[in-house]
């Protein structure tokens, strides 16, 4: 089930059980305090508690500041007017502009009877209390299972990583043709970035996880994808077959395999220095497209650094064992 989904759900549960607690505090139009929850609800917990609380500040902002206006000079719809300016500017002064809409609905209630009613009053509060409670209320218990979701997401983008590195192994061998190597890493970009996307949405779900592990291991899979589009963009400019290119092919295919929740970027970026090593220990190239190609499998080598330190710098915050079970794909 996606997430308009669920959150369609809850603005349904929200309606009838805001509505319902009213009927049963016998509260004056009851409706709008199913209203008022279904406003109430968002995507994610996060956005909900923001959003639920910025209103119910605002709520009790227009009715006081609504109540005094009305009682110094009058309870007429000129003076709402006035009162809805001076409200909606304060609300942005105070960034809780977001209930704006239903605060100005709720004063329209006090305005409504012609005189000071403080039953009118406390109903309208009572009204966005009771929305608010609920709609927090769902936000906390409505399963969303965000968790289980972000550890799906991490080993499908394990997975999307080493496709776009097998596609600069072939690359490297020249068994792929460059149209094609480009297509399955615009494929692999293109999942990357909406997995990226709905795991942000599905982060905001997990409003007591202060260390978001999870989100921070995609991220660190999002700055590896940027070092591979880098090594794809390099292997355009690769113009002959340098015999390098197959060492580090090699090098690549020995590391993809090593992709995954655990630490083994480590023991891959020794391997990788030793190879630099012993790219520097070879004999200067005789030409200049060879001097060219073996500059630029050089930069190649650099960007795989920065590939593993990426892996590297993540475990240096987070044990990867305790990455709420993300799996190791190797």
């Amino acid at each position: 089930m996606n997430r308009t989904m669920h959150t369609t759900i809850k603005m349904a549960l929200a309606m009838v059980f805001a509505y319902s607690l009213a009927e049963l505090l016998m509260l004056e139009q009851t409706l709008a305090a199913g209203i008022l929850a279904v406003l109430s609800v968002q995507s994610t917990r996060t956005d909900s508690f923001a959003l639920a609380l910025k209103r119910l500040l605002d709520a009790l902002f227009a009715l006081t500041l609504g109540t005094t206006f009305f009682l110094l000079f009058g309870f007429t719809a000129w003076i709402f007017v006035v009162f809805a300016a001076v409200f909606i500017a304060g609300s942005f002064i105070f960034k809780i502009e977001a209930g704006i809409v239903p605060s100005l609905v709720l004063a329209s209630h006090v305005l409504a009877p012609g005189a000071f009613d403080l039953n009118v009053l406390l109903n309208s509060v009572l009204l966005m209390i009771v929305a608010v409670s609920v709609a927090l209320a769902l936000g906390l218990i409505y399963p969303m299972r965000s968790q289980q979701v972000l550890s799906r997401y991490a080993i499908e983008l394990d997975a999307l990583v080493k496709q776009a590195l097998q596609s600069v192994v072939e690359g490297l061998k020249l068994t792929t043709p460059p149209e094609d190597r480009q297509k399955t890493l615009q494929e692999a970009r293109n999942r990357f970035r909406n997995l990226r996307a709905v795991a942000t949405e599905a982060d905001k779900d997990l409003l007591f996880d202060k260390n978001h592990r999870l989100m921070h291991y995609l991220r660190m899979r999002d700055m590896q994808m940027r070092r591979v589009r880098r090594l794809h963009e390099l292997l355009d400019h690769l113009e002959s077959n340098h015999p390098h290119a197959l060492t580090l092919a090699h090098y690549i295919e020995a590391l993809i395999p090593d992709i995954g929740a655990v630490d083994k970027a480590t023991a891959q970026l020794k391997r990788l220095h030793n190879l630099l090593e012993d790219y520097r220990q070879k004999p200067l190239p005789s030409s200049r497209q060879a001097f060219e190609s073996r500059a630029i499998l050089f930069q190649m080598v650099y960007e795989l650094q920065a590939f593993l330190q990426a892996k590297i710098e993540y475990h240096t915050h987070y044990d990867p064992l305790s990455t709420q079970k993300v799996k190791d794909t190797s």
